[in-house]
Parts: C-alpha cells; structure tokens; sequence
C-alpha cells in the first residue's frame, strides 16, 4: 500500500505540484503492482480519477536525491506503506511513460465540454496560438529566493519582437495569476485571455477545492507556441502539449528567454547562491 498526501485529508502545494505527486503515485503503484490511495483533490473532477481514498496513516519518507535516480530499478519496491508526500520533479523519472502520464491529465466528457469552444473560439481568432503564462502573485513577496521569482514581462516582449513576423495569422494567449498588471504590457499584440474565451466554468467542485484555473491550464496545453514561467504550473502543462513546436522559459543567467523540452528539462530552474556553487 503506498499513500500520497498528509493526514489533515488536503493536498500541499497548488494545481502544479499536485500534478507531480499524482503522475509520480501512480507510475510507482503501477511499476511495483502496489495498491494506493489519495485524499480528495481536483483532479478526480477534472480528469474523472476514482481512486481509493485513505483509509491508513503511514509514515511520511523524504526521498534522497541519490535514491530518486534508482526508484525503479529494484527488483522488489524499495518503499511500501508509507505517505508520498514529497515532490518529485525529475522528469526522467516520468519521461519512459510520457503517453501513460498524459493520458492521466484528459479532461473529463463534462469538462472537455465546458473548455474545448473556448479553444475553437482562440482558433478562429487565428492560424497560430501563441501562448504566454506570467506567475507573479505568491513570486512576488520572495526576495532572491532560488527558485520562486518572476521574470519581468520585457523577456517575454523580447521573444515576441522576433517570434511575431515569422508566424501565419499568431494571436497571443495570456494566462496569469495577474492579469491586471500583466495584459497592458502586450496590449500591442491585442491579446485575448480565458476570461473572454470561457467565461464561464461550472464545473461543481467541494468548497475546499478549486478548478477555477483549469480554463488556463487547458488552453497552455493546446498553445502551438508557449513561453511559461518558472513554475510547476505552466510547465506541467507543456509537458501534455503534444502540439507546440517551440517551447521556451525564462532563464536569469541570460536574463531572457530559452528554449527547452519539457520532457527532458527540470521543472524549475534554479539560482545559484554562493554557497550552492
């Protein structure tokens, strides 16, 4: 029995984390044929999951770096009745089942419903969708923190200038958990959001649940063209984007943005403080 999730029945972290710990519960599960179980979270309404839910208190592990790279290479499951709790972010960790993992993040029928004539919507609005996702919000109250900062809009500006005149009919998707302060710096490039594109999501969830950022998740997934944040939000996204050509995130040693492969890149990059190098 594995368990994912700690005891006060909710799930640490937000929509990006989760994404981890639930891709990484059920490749471990399914690769050492063990039974699991999760507390409640959004993903069993978004993605129809009908998991057992826990019914035993095990010990939280922290998994060292070193036993990570060898998690599946042992005969018999090196861990068994214990709570996954902890991040895992290696991606080649997940990137043998790329096809698996992505088939677990399928909107529902209902969902796909409510999300997909807002992307019908983007599509007419243009040939080529270029979508662009700024965390700011929680980023902002760090101060040179390693890994939570917030790559100002120019870097993102900068990739347009040159991206822009290369593309057939582009229209600019933004997503952020500031749009207010966001969306005039790309009024030049008259940008359109989920808010005009899906007014409206109904989805019912429990009160201590939410699926209000879904709209925006679900559209970074269908960008033919995506520039993320360096957030585990934006790039679990990218990695169920099976469309993009280009994908690119900020990086703060060359202060702009560069290309990656979300299936074979880290999930946030770091700064180097002194005493790290």
């Amino acid at each position: 029995m594995s368990r994912l999730g700690p005891s006060k029945n909710k799930w640490r972290g937000r929509f990006g984390n989760q994404f981890f710990k639930y891709a990484f519960l059920r490749i471990y599960a399914a690769h050492y044929q063990l039974e699991f179980e999760t507390n409640p979270w959004v993903g069993q309404y978004l993605f129809g999951h009908r998991d057992p839910q826990i019914t035993h208190s095990f010990p939280r592990i922290k998994i060292s770096k070193k036993a990570k790279r060898n998690l599946f290479k042992h005969n018999n499951p090196p861990y068994v009745n214990v709570d996954f709790s902890q991040n895992i972010y290696k991606v080649d960790v997940y990137r043998p089942l790329k096809k698996q993992i992505i088939s677990y993040f399928q909107p529902t029928e209902e969902v796909y419903s409510m999300v997909n004539p807002g992307l019908v919507k983007l599509r007419k609005k243009g040939k080529t969708i270029v979508g662009i996702h700024i965390r700011r919000g929680d980023y902002l109250k760090y101060n040179n923190h390693p890994k939570y900062w917030a790559a100002p809009s120019k870097w993102y500006l900068n990739w347009l200038e040159q991206l822009w005149p290369t593309l057939k009919d582009p229209v600019l998707f933004i997503a952020s958990d500031d749009l207010t302060n966001v969306i005039s710096d790309f009024k030049s490039y008259d940008p359109v959001t989920s808010k005009e594109l899906i007014p409206h999501f109904p989805l019912i969830v429990p009160s201590h649940l939410d699926a209000s950022f879904y709209p925006d998740y679900y559209l970074l997934t269908q960008c033919d063209y995506l520039a993320i944040s360096n957030s585990t939000f934006s790039f679990s996204a990218s990695m169920l984007n099976t469309r993009c050509k280009i994908f690119m995130r900020p990086d703060l040693s060359s202060k702009s943005l560069v290309k990656y492969d979300p299936w074979n890149s880290r999930a946030k990059l770091t700064i180097k403080t002194p005493d790290k190098q």
